[in-house]
């Protein structure tokens, strides 16, 4: 019998194109694997579950849609694992080894997990972004931070990618991310957290305006990410993989000292109230209202004109009305206009829902109470105090019922009795413009705590005496709740 073997019209592959076809392959395999969507999918909802009680700024946002990326970065180490020891678990290795590549050339092809990690990471950072509109981040970009964000996705795959070649097993993805967490996470038992810089996400932890080194965290990432990589093609150029591991395990350690030198121990407060000074502020006037916010925070101004343009609408045309100034962790308890009534707001906002009412409540009812001269910038000044028999209460409650009718808010940080709100609801009984000329005739005397200003409208309330002194503090310095006393 003769045979005879009839040559193909394509030849045999080179090992460069059959490398070539293998990570397309394994790209195509792992742009489908449920591992890979179902952990974007997590990732994003994670992100945006942090994200959505207060309004974002660039630093939240980036810490936030970081701790995303570690959710992503999960999902993918167990995606490329499993890509790894597929032949293990088909029981196929001895079929592999008859490829027409071996198994350095595999190990090249499946790197192509990590590119489409980065592309997931990408995906993951401008999804959650994009669903938080209309409420855009405020503050200061640092583009840098947002890389870190792209980056630690290709890390986890990277690991994965290790981690399969080590253990093919199919437990070894689940038990490495175990693994990695519980090695990330003992460290902060032992080590303050401004000497955690090799926590793959940055947390900002000093005042407004520091500017973290995100570019030296950045430089530490890209070394452990290339330090892996090196580690998965160990079996294509072995020399060559151990020389790039070791230079680049050695330039992310020389990263990570570098940030956690330059990161303060402590925050210097003179610097930042400098951050923070009047003439560091982006301040606009609305409706004869003043308002100051820190630098990139002027978007806010419009919710804070939401709380507070009900309220002034009610003072009379020749009184003062109180400043908005935005302050961060620290305030230096001076007035940006010496004299001048002043109410502080802090750098944080309720950005839905429940949350951004409950935001706008305070700060409506703050402005009630400095604009009546119970709040102000002094230390004491957030402390309880007794307002009781005082007119200005009355109107204070009257403003409030006015500008949210059936709300039901209270005067912050005050006591008072049944009879206080009694005298409010006689005064809401009478014509609106009737209660706003009297007031506008006798507003020098409703701010007096000691006068009986609404007289000529029926109220009867004895004002209790007024202390001339503030009332002296503890030998140890602390301050008792009740200790203010009556609101001068």
């Amino acid at each position: 019998m003769t045979i005879t073997v009839e040559r193909t019209g394509h030849p045999i592959p080179s090992p460069r194109v059959a490398t070539i076809a293998l990570a397309r392959a394994e790209a195509r395999r792992v742009w489908r694997s449920p591992f890979l969507w179902t952990g974007l999918v997590l990732s994003i909802v994670s992100g945006l579950a942090w994200s959505w009680t207060r309004l974002p700024t660039w630093e939240t946002f980036h810490e936030n849609s970081g701790m995303a990326a570690v959710v992503l970065a999960t999902a993918l180490l167990i995606t490329a694992q499993m890509a790894v020891a597929r032949d293990h678990r088909a029981q196929a290795v001895e079929t592999v080894r008859t490829m027409p590549t071996g198994r350095g050339r595999r190990s090249l092809g499946q790197l192509a997990v990590v590119p489409i990690a980065a592309l997931a990471g990408l995906v993951l950072y401008a999804a959650i972004l994009l669903l938080l509109l209309p409420t855009w981040p405020v503050g200061r970009f640092e583009p840098w931070a947002a890389v870190v964000v792209v980056v630690i996705p290709p890390i986890g795959a990277a690991i994965g990618l290790v981690a399969g070649r080590l253990l093919p097993a199919a437990v070894t993805g689940p038990l490495a991310v175990v693994a990695i967490f519980l090695a990330l996470s003992v460290p902060f038992v032992f080590v303050s957290s401004s000497d955690l810089s090799f926590w793959p996400v940055t947390f900002v932890e000093w005042d407004f305006g520091y500017r973290y080194p995100h570019g030296w965290h950045l430089l530490y990432l890209a070394g452990l990410l290339v330090s892996v990589v090196a580690l998965a093609s160990w079996p294509a150029a072995r020399r060559a993989s151990a020389v790039i591991a070791v230079v680049s395990v050695m330039f992310a350690g020389y990263a990570v000292r570098h940030e956690a030198a330059i990161t303060p121990d402590f925050v210097d407060t003179e610097a930042a109230l400098q951050r923070t000074a009047p003439e560091m502020l982006d301040c606009r006037v609305h409706a004869e209202v003043r308002y100051c916010a820190l630098p990139g925070h002027a978007p806010w101004i419009e919710y804070w004109r939401d709380a507070v343009e009900p309220v002034a609408s009610l003072l009379p045309p020749g009184a003062r009305r109180p400043s908005i100034r935005q302050i961060a962790t620290m305030d230096d308890m001076k007035p940006m206009t010496p004299g001048y009534p002043e109410m502080i707001i802090s750098d944080s906002w309720g950005r839905i829902g429940g949350w951004a009412e409950d935001s706008r409540r305070r700060m409506a009812r703050d402005y009630v109470s400095t604009s009546i001269g119970i709040l102000t910038r002094e230390p004491t000044a957030w402390l309880p105090c007794d307002a009781s028999g005082q007119h200005r209460t009355v109107v204070g409650l009257w403003m409030l019922s006015r500008a949210a009718p059936g709300e039901g808010w209270t005067l912050p940080r005050t006591r008072y009795g049944q009879a206080e709100i009694q005298a409010a609801e006689s005064l809401l009984a009478m014509p609106q413009d009737q209660v706003a000329s009297y007031l506008a005739e006798h507003w020098s005397e409703v701010l007096d705590p000691s006068s009986t200003a609404l007289a000529g409208l029926g109220v009867t309330l004895a004002p209790p005496p007024i202390p001339t002194e503030p009332p002296a503090s503890p030998a140890d310095g602390t301050m008792a709740p009740d200790d203010r006393g009556v609101c001068t």
